[in-house]
């Protein structure tokens, strides 16, 4: 049997045989999926372990592009800000365990390693430096800001991802996504944002 990781390299293979492809300096995957003239750029941001479960609940049938991001970080924010780069979304969805959206988080930050409080102060944040090369690194402040978003759909909710802020500060509305049913929650974000 397959190992996920081996699963990931095997689909990240086949996404660069057909489609755009390209790898950011945080290590992060990106696939561009081309659909029908029309419409904005969607992001669709996972961990890695996740695409197999996601691949098969994409529609096959949408307006503009979406791109995935295969995030290699522990759900980072910098890396994720990257990705908001790169791929200059019109939304971003944030693929979460749960199903329905992710439409909040009541911010939290890491004050020693593991030990989470309210947020309150964010310069009171520990500050992780991410090696991931000897000649690249990266800080990533263990503070998640608060974020609340309108539902764009009638789904069912649950906590949003601690990056939502991040897209939010940018104009970028962003949500969580459920991977539990996928498929079906996603398609009601596509026809309330007219993308199908």
């Amino acid at each position: 049997m397959q190992t996920v990781a081996s699963d990931a390299d095997w689909l990240e293979t086949l996404l660069a045989e057909r489609t755009h492809t390209f790898i950011d300096e945080f290590g992060s995957f990106y696939a561009w999926l081309e659909g029908s003239f029309g419409g904005g750029t969607l992001l669709l941001w996972m961990q890695r372990s996740m695409l197999a479960g996601v691949l098969p609940q994409l529609p096959r049938q949408f307006k503009g592009r979406m791109v995935l991001g295969l995030d290699a970080s522990e759900g980072h924010a910098v890396p994720f800000a990257r990705a908001l780069h790169w791929a200059n979304p019109r939304w971003a969805l944030v693929v979460c365990p749960g199903e329905g959206l992710g439409l909040a988080y009541p911010g939290r930050k890491e004050v020693a390693e593991g030990e989470w409080v309210s947020w309150d102060d964010p310069r009171e944040a520990r500050q992780l430096e991410v090696v991931l090369r000897p000649e690249f690194s990266y800080l990533e402040p263990r503070a998640y800001a608060p974020w609340q978003a309108p539902p764009p759909a009638a789904l069912p909710t649950f906590a949003g991802p601690p990056v939502g802020a991040v897209g939010w500060e940018r104009g970028i509305p962003t949500y969580g996504l459920g991977l539990v049913g996928l498929d079906r929650s996603l398609q009601s974000l596509l026809e309330a944002w007219r993308l199908c």
